[in-house]
């Protein structure tokens, strides 16, 4: 028997097209949660509505190798969250759910004897320079979710959750980038709200919460995982897979400035403006030469995508490295009062921000290439070597080695390593989802 499941609002009754099967799913005991979500008529309305086909073709032109089952349809909420001050703030995230037929359901059941149910991916995106890059804005434009975290739902069965985080989508702050505590609030928050949303329309939910990410995403994962390990005991977290991410941003700082050249300026520049507004004691004139000043506290306010952030600071554009040296865009005194001084406020705050000081117990893939270029694939290291020092014995260094680059063609080995970290990942959560070994 299968019915269609029906929310109830004080406008009226609107009816979500997704089928579940009658029975078993005692969701308000597997995923009691404080509801933060902010629930209007406009919260039920799906702003991607795509087959299965087109699910395909977006994983096909992303180079991955896994296969669509099922179309998707993805939701934009809001929700309650704290920025890097602690105060309240709204933020927006996208839920992606599989769109499920009574066939599916019937034939899941007949074959596994058991009636589905879905599981949660969150999943946090790499960084972005623009609002428009962010998850519920590019489904509003395209109506189409990123292919590879659509994956989950369309080839998994999962229901994928994806914050915008702070500075985007309908935050009306900036954004903290690479900042454990507002991205790991972020992320936990945009998760009990889509708890929330999942209970609120009779939802399959199963209890079971994943986190993957890659790049800011992967930061932005380790971060969620040690919060809600360490505070969240009600989220059931089953496997963590960050990606490519910048964990020890002490040693990011210290082989930034000590570099012949910078790898990519604007992502030291967006990080030091991000410090600067959550820290009182991080100067942007001490640290920023006086001719990129203006340009560093201007060119980070969402408007402004990542061709024009790397044109308006030290570059390459001439042929000359010697013009993205550090120093075009340091001062001396910074340069030299980070790498000397283990107490300089900026470096201090980088080493309280990098989530690697604790014991994971959940099992974790660290997946990064190895010869990545913007973020190194030391970064991964690091944090294996810290969580094994610690005692931790479910967490794995997966090492990709397969991935080249063409510069001639703007091409970079972090951007095309992602497909391929995430390839890997959608079967682990599936095997982990199901029990398998």
């Amino acid at each position: 028997m299968v019915q269609r499941v029906k929310l109830t609002l004080i406008s009226g009754v609107v009816a979500l097209t997704l089928f579940s099967g009658c029975g078993g799913y005692d969701n308000e005991n597997k995923n009691v949660v404080g509801s933060n979500l902010i629930l209007s008529q406009a919260t039920l309305t799906p702003v991607v509505d795509v087959p299965k086909a087109v699910i395909q073709a977006g994983l096909d032109a992303q180079g991955s190798t896994q296969h669509a089952l099922l179309g998707v349809k993805s939701y934009k909420i809001d929700y309650r969250t704290k920025d890097a001050k602690g105060n309240n703030v709204v933020a927006s995230g996208l839920i992606t759910i599989p769109a499920i037929t009574p066939d599916f359901m019937a034939a899941y059941k007949q074959k596994t004897g058991t009636d589905f149910s879905l599981s949660i991916v969150s999943d946090q995106h790499g960084t972005i320079f623009t609002k428009a890059e962010a998850p519920t804005a590019k489904a509003e434009a395209t109506h189409m979710p990123n292919a590879l975290s659509a994956a989950f739902s369309g080839v998994a069965g999962f229901m994928t959750v994806q914050p915008d985080y702070l500075g985007y989508g309908d935050s009306n702050t900036s954004h903290p980038f690479i900042l454990e505590k507002p991205l790991a609030n972020t992320t936990v928050d945009m998760i009990k709200a889509a708890i929330a949303f999942a209970n609120k329309a009779g939802l399959p939910i199963n209890g079971q919460v994943f986190l993957s990410g890659y790049s800011e995403g992967g930061y932005a994962t380790m971060a969620a995982a040690k919060e809600i390990q360490e505070h969240h005991p009600e989220i059931h977290l089953m496997a963590v897979a960050p990606m490519a991410g910048p964990y020890d941003l002490e040693k990011i700082g210290l082989g930034a400035i000590s570099a012949p050249v910078m790898a990519f300026p604007p992502y030291l520049a967006f990080v030091i403006k991000a410090y600067s507004d959550a820290y009182d004691d991080v100067k942007l004139s001490d640290i920023i030469v006086d001719q990129y000043l203006p340009t560093v506290k201007s060119l980070f306010d969402g408007e402004h995508n990542a061709t024009v952030a790397y044109v308006s600071l030290p570059n390459m554009l001439s042929g000359n490295p010697a013009d993205q040296a550090p120093g075009k865009l340091f001062k001396a005194s910074f340069m030299s009062n980070y790498q000397n001084d283990a107490n300089y406020p900026l470096r201090k705050h980088f080493k309280e921000n990098s989530p690697i000081d604790w014991k994971p117990a959940i099992p974790m893939k660290l997946l990064h290439c190895t010869n990545d270029e913007i973020i190194p694939y030391g970064m991964s290291q690091i944090a294996y070597q810290k969580f094994t020092a610690a005692g931790a014995t479910s967490v794995e260094l997966v090492p990709i080695d397969s991935v080249t680059a063409d510069p001639a063609k703007h091409e970079t080995v972090h951007g095309k390593c992602a497909p391929v970290a995430y390839s890997q990942v959608i079967p682990w959560f599936d095997k982990i989802r199901k029990g398998e070994k």
